[in-house]
């Protein structure tokens, strides 16, 4: 079990933007940071129920269930987390160096795993190239190749490109040394609580213990929390369908990304057009209605909750039809084909395809072609099923496309600028929004320098933030933390 408190120090990441030595330090405060309660967490009758889906196993490197994943952060510790404004905050880490393209992590000497064995570095090792492989967490790590095992409690992680931002990319799960082979398996970790029959046992409180009911389905999830046999149903809303259930309900604002992908291959999406498109949108609007209400709104690429957004300037999320005719005006699209703006060689005459399988993005896809066609597009949407329209993105044989990404807590971009992502295949990656990104995460310009690069050229059109709903159960006294990618937090 763990020696020490699982709040550590809080990383000032920002501190970082301004430096330019070649090797980077994390510095780190001495700041606890909220991850127990004094109230107690459970219902009045001294447990909890939590949902489990016992075919998806709790091997976090297998499990594919949210409600799965969900248990695997209250057993199993990881390198770094993010609190609720997606600060960065290290757990098993004490320290971080980035020199170049490796990621020096010393590990602090207090922790062990259930066992009582330590946590050390060749654990780590072996859960990152467990991690890599897996479905939660393989694509933020795409960018971090390698872990090298330099001593006991220190590692090295190599990376695909400078990044003094990775600390919030290494929040994969550690666990035990070969312990997570199967997915069968049930890994030894050193999270606050072990995995035992049909409950989870604190490690420190014998007397506080977290029952677990086994469900199949999301459905039989959320029926499992109306019959009550749970205290909490989750939904990622990803079926967009919200069920009214009796219940304390909260809104769960999610790390999903939904944008309007720009092909800028097409001569008449040039990043002036780009630019109108942007100012014509109402992102609200498309949040509130297609939406239903269940997203908030935005033009930059960085959820509202991120304490980094107080350090940015402001883009307006609604649209102003005078603004995006202005544009298009000094562009020359003063002419019509029909209905159709044009400058004499490019019609403003453009698809938009969409996933037909999920409503609220076709509804938002349609919400934006009436809305372009106000200043003179012509939007022809299309709808495909999710393998066409896929295929339509990788080969190019489209002009717009309505997308979702599940950004990290890093809110990395590089899969829209990498070459050899599919994201990346019709972006011009020569671009300053793509070049400047780099330089960026290396640390050599800051954060507002970037994205007045990016809001200069928009590779792709930011317009919303999705949220998901959790229902807590009327007696239930759960006090949980908010924060991303952790559900039970407080727990």
């Amino acid at each position: 079990m763990k020696k020490l408190a699982k709040a550590v120090s809080l990383v000032l990441v920002m501190v970082l933007l301004f430096s330019s030595c070649s090797s980077i330090e994390l510095l780190e405060e001495s700041t606890t940071l909220p991850i127990t309660t004094e109230k107690e967490s459970f219902t009045s009758d001294g447990v909890v129920a939590l949902p489990y889906n016992p075919t998806d196993g709790i091997n976090p490197f297998f499990a594919k269930s949210y409600e799965n994943l969900y248990l695997c952060e209250l057993i199993y510790d990881s390198l770094y987390e993010l609190d609720s404004e997606y600060n960065i905050f290290g757990v098993i880490a004490q320290s971080l160096v980035v020199d170049g393209t490796v990621a020096r992590v010393t590990l602090s000497s207090g922790f062990s795993f259930s066992d009582m064995t330590a946590v050390k570095a060749h654990d780590v090792a072996y859960s990152f190239n467990r991690a890599k492989e897996s479905y939660a967490w393989a694509d933020s790590l795409s960018t971090v190749l390698s872990a090298t095992v330099i001593s006991d409690y220190v590692i090295d992680f190599e990376l695909a490109f400078k990044d003094i931002y990775v600390a919030g990319k290494l929040d994969f799960p550690i666990v035990k040394y070969g312990t997570a082979n199967e997915q069968s398996s049930t890994p030894v970790g050193s999270g606050d609580y072990v995995f035992e029959g049909n409950r989870l046992l604190h490690n420190t409180n014998i007397t506080k213990e977290i029952l677990i009911y086994e469900i199949d389905t999301n459905e039989s999830s959320e029926n499992a929390f109306k019959i009550g046999e749970t205290d909490v149903y989750f939904s990622d809303l990803s079926n967009c369908s919200f069920s009214a259930i009796s219940g304390k309900t909260e809104s769960v604002l999610l790390n999903n990304m939904v944008y309007l992908g720009v092909n800028s291959k097409n001569g008449a999406l040039n990043r002036y057009v780009r630019s109108a498109i942007v100012a014509k949108l109402n992102c609200e609007d498309i949040a509130l209605s297609s939406y239903q209400g269940h997203a908030i709104a935005t033009k930059l690429p960085i959820n509202p909750k991120s304490r980094v957004i107080s350090d940015i300037f402001t883009v307006d999320t609604k649209g102003s039809l005078e603004t995006a005719n202005n544009i298009l005006d000094r562009c020359g699209y003063t002419r019509y084909s029909g209905k159709v703006k044009t400058d004499g060689v490019y019609p403003l005459s453009l698809t938009l395809i969409v996933n037909e399988d999920n409503n609220y993005r076709v509804a938002a896809a349609y919400s934006i072609a009436e809305s372009l066609e106000e200043c003179g597009f012509g939007i022809k949407v299309i709808t495909l099923p999710f393998e066409d329209y896929q295929q339509r993105i990788i080969s190019g044989n489209y002009d717009l496309y309505l997308g979702e990404i599940a950004l990290d807590g890093t809110f990395d971009l590089s899969s829209f600028f990498m070459s050899g992502s599919y994201l990346s295949k019709n972006t011009d990656t020569s671009a300053a929004s793509a070049t400047e990104y780099f330089r960026y995460r290396a640390g050599e310009i800051s954060i507002n320098e970037y994205y007045s690069a990016f809001i200069e050229d928009y590779p792709f059109i930011p317009i919303c933030f999705r949220k998901g709903y959790i229902v807590n159960s009327i007696d239930a006294n759960l006090n949980l933390l908010e924060m991303p990618f952790n559900l039970y937090a407080g727990l």
